[in-house]
């Protein structure tokens, strides 16, 4: 989806593609028409790129991410920036040192959805913000790297930033305070996540109050992706869609509204857009790690309350 993102927009060429098997790297090369393909990443410099996409297992995601920007490249990374804040961090440094752009791939913050339920805060139309809450339950395959703990780096790293800690933020803020709880239920085999659901309460800037439900359990059609944010005027329940875009309810004093963004741009592309703008000097990226480092630093702090059953103050 990315690397078609990234096509959509007529400004890049693919000029290699590499994965731990040869195989699958020549299967999607042949998919986007892309000539070279490796089973060693680092081989991908002999083509000179600028920049780099990373889709990789997080277990290796660190490793490559270093290795790029010391080889001076630009980074669009599929989710998450990284496993730890600690080499969110070194991304920060380096990309800073070395003038380079780094973009996380989370892209709800590109979503029309998101973006009308941004302008409804800062215009005031929901009043003061109350609470937001959220649930976001993926019916996850126990035999991917997704639900083992080492590759993943925990169900709280890999998934609730992605839904919906990251465009949280965005709307209300830093979180000061954390205290969450989990359990394994499905899939409890030894190496597997140790979250595999959670329920995280967050204490938002401004004292605005947060609950996050998370994790891999999924049963039936419950609807499982949404975000409520409640103010003191009115309050938006919004439900992304698998490709970003969705449709949100509004309720006013008197009625509900429902609105629509099925012709809203791809928010997929309107990243990869603002990716390589940015690479040009106009600075539209919105998932910088100076932007991100604190979606990883509050799911050490889930991680951390969970395990230890006590609040954490950030």
């Amino acid at each position: 989806m990315r690397a078609r993102a990234l096509l959509a927009t007529k400004r890049v060429e693919i000029c290699a593609v590499a994965s731990r098997h040869l195989t699958t790297a020549q299967a999607f090369a042949a998919e986007i028409d892309c000539a070279a393909y490796f089973d060693d990443y680092r081989q991908v410099v002999t083509t000179k790129p600028d920049a780099l996409l990373v889709e990789v297992p997080h277990g290796v995601q660190d490793e490559i991410t270093g290795w790029a920007l010391e080889q001076r490249l630009h980074l669009l990374i599929g989710g998450v920036l990284a496993t730890s804040s600690q080499h969110a961090q070194r991304i920060l440094d380096l990309s800073r040192r070395n003038r380079l752009v780094v973009e996380a791939g989370v892209e709800a913050r590109y979503s029309a959805l998101w973006i009308a339920a941004k302008a409804a805060l800062d215009s005031g139309q929901l009043g003061e913000l109350v609470a937001l809450r959220s649930i976001a339950l993926w019916g996850g395959d126990a035999s991917t790297w997704y639900y083992r703990q080492v590759e993943s780096a925990g169900m709280p790293l890999t998934h609730m930033t992605y839904g919906f800690i990251n465009p949280m933020r965005w709307l209300a803020g830093n979180a000061r305070a954390v205290s969450a709880f989990a359990n394994r239920k499905l899939h409890t085999a030894p190496g597997l996540i140790a979250e595999e659901t959670c329920i995280a309460n967050l204490l938002f800037e401004h004292d605005v109050l947060g609950s996050i439900t998370a994790g891999f359990v999924k049963p039936g059609e419950l609807p499982s992706w949404t975000a409520t944010l409640i103010g003191t005027k009115a309050a938006i329940e919004l439900f992304p869609g698998e490709n970003g875009i969705g449709h949100m309810l509004w309720y006013h004093t008197d009625h509900c509204e429902n609105r629509q963004f099925e012709s809203a741009a791809n928010p997929f592309e309107l990243q990869a857009a603002a990716f390589l703008a940015t690479i040009d000097g106009a600075n539209e990226c919105r998932n910088t790690p100076a932007d991100t480092i604190d979606d990883i630093r509050i799911a050490e702090a889930i991680v951390a309350s969970a395990k230890e059953l006590r609040t954490i103050v950030l």
